[in-house]
């Protein structure tokens, strides 16, 4: 990974990415990374300018030498991975509500009652409308 220090004293410093700014995910593989690194203790991203601040504890040189090595290319496929996948916030809101799972349940009965006492071609018809309308979604 290329940087520039910006700012350092013996238990903190701030660096600023070469390649600029970087993306939420990518910052999400950046703070993981950077806060396993022995004697690190933390870790601030400051994605809109590709900005890295930490405090660390030890050997300046032995981290410094850990963040040149890091591939700056792994962490954005990671990254990409991370993007791809649905966040745990996501799936919160994506929860149903009770209210709305009662009516589903009410409309799924409706259905399975309706296809029991209905004629075959009645049914046939319902379930390719149901299907042409679902198109449009």
């Amino acid at each position: 990974m290329k940087f520039v220090i910006q700012h350092q004293t013996s238990s903190y410093m701030r660096l600023r990415l070469c390649s600029g700014r970087f993306s939420k995910a990518e910052a999400e593989v950046l703070d993981y990374a950077l806060s396993n690194l022995k004697g690190v203790s933390g870790v601030r991203l400051y994605p809109a300018s590709g900005g890295i601040a930490f405090s660390y504890k030890g050997d300046r040189e032995v981290i410094l030498k850990k963040l040149r090595n890091l591939q700056f290319h792994n962490v954005k496929m990671f990254a990409e991975e991370i993007e791809e996948s649905i966040s745990s916030e996501e799936l919160a809101r994506r929860k149903l509500s009770p209210d709305l799972k009662r009516k589903l349940r009410c409309k799924v009965i409706a259905e399975a009652a309706a296809d029991m006492l209905l004629p075959a071609p009645v049914q046939l018809g319902f379930h390719v409308y149901q299907l042409v309308t679902l198109k449009n979604l």
